[in-house]
């Protein structure tokens, strides 16, 4: 494994590791709902709902990672 791998695994593996606390202090923050009805979103995350969302954030992230990869071995290989 060369340097390059390495560092591309080490930052992988940031982001994953980035993105699990991230989504467990999300969770955290999550109020328990009571009864039938659901509380009202916050008006911040209701105008940002996609950037807000930390599993969209880490779908993103991942198919960027994988266009990069095909674009690395692409480019070294022809």
């Amino acid at each position: 494994m060369n340097l390059f791998e390495m560092v591309i695994a080490a930052l992988i593996f940031g982001i994953l590791a980035v993105s699990l606390i991230y989504t467990l202090a999300l969770g955290r923050q999550q109020k328990v709902v009571q009864g039938e009805i659901d509380t009202q979103i916050a008006k911040p995350i209701q105008k940002n709902v996609y950037v807000k969302n930390p599993v969209f954030l880490s779908y993103g992230i991942f198919f960027a990672l994988v266009l990069f990869i095909i674009l690395f071995i692409a480019v070294s290989f022809y």
